[in-house]
This record gives C-alpha cells, structure tokens and sequence, in this order.
C-alpha cells in the first residue's frame, strides 16, 4: 500500500469510529485547558486530513487529524461548525471517542443514553427529521463546509 492508500484507509477507519459514536446521536463535552467546559448535542464529524508523523526509518509512529465538527443545528450558521487541528485520538470505543488538539483541549463524544437523557434523544430526532425532509439542501451545506474547511486545515501548515 502506497502513502496516499494508507492515508486514506486511516481516514475511512477513524471517520467509521466516529460515525459508531454519532450516528445513534451523541453529546459532546470540550473540557479546554484551564478546566472550563461547553456541552453541545452532535450531528457528527468530518475527517478532513489524516497526517501521518514517521520516524527518521519513514515508518508511521502516530497519526494527527484535521476534523470539521459539526454541532446539531449547524444549518443556522458558521457558529455551530468548528475545526478540531492537529488532533489525536486518546481512547475510542463503541460509545464514546475522546480527542484532544493541538492546544491540550479535551473533546469527549458520547452517544446518548434514551433511558438516562430522553430530552436530548429528543432533540436529535427532531434533528434527523429535519435533515431527511430537507436531503437536498443539507447536501449542499456539507459540501461547501467540507469544502471550506479543509482549506482552513491546509491553511493552518502555511
């Protein structure tokens, strides 16, 4: 496999870890480095980048991700969207991911209990609802947000 194919299959596993986690709906906490946290409810996230950091052999060591995510209600503007840099995966599994970025900032994604939080399990059904009764539009938004935030990761090597 050459680098772009191992790239590649990089950002296909980690984007299908993701998805396990959001898909079902999820919440996440930011927790940023000097103790404060946000909460929001998750429409999911994008892998933009997968950027392999080799060893002076050129074997791959450790992998750092570029993701766009994407807060439920992010077809209200600009302010539900955010690109997570330079980030590293420090635990996932079936029910939750943790990332953290370049800046020590703590990104923990967990999928929704129904029986413990049927409130937010509300919300993002509410949410699906609105995305399949408007494909079309939220088709065009995801390709101009993945569009202009990849350029705002390929930006951020300048």
């Amino acid at each position: 496999m050459n680098l772009q194919e191992t790239i590649q299959a990089e950002k296909q596993r980690v984007q299908e870890a993701l998805d396990r986690v959001c898909d079902p709906g999820a919440t996440m906490q930011i927790t940023l480095e000097d103790g404060g946290s946000l909460r929001f409810e998750v429409d999911g996230f994008v892998v933009l980048r997968a950027l392999p950091q080799v060893d002076a052999q050129g074997e791959v060591k450790q992998w750092r991700y570029d993701l766009l995510f994407k807060e439920v209600g992010y077809d209200q503007g600009m302010q539900y969207t955010h690109l997570i840099s330079n980030a590293r995966i420090a635990e996932d599994g079936r029910y939750w991911a943790v990332l953290i970025d370049e800046h020590g900032t703590m990104y923990t994604a967990n999928v929704i209990e129904p029986d413990i939080d049927p409130d937010v399990k509300a919300v993002f059904d509410r949410w699906l609802a609105q995305k399949v009764a408007d494909r079309e539009r939220f088709e065009r938004i995801d390709r101009q947000l993945v569009e202009e935030y990849t350029r705002m990761a390929e930006a951020g090597d300048e």
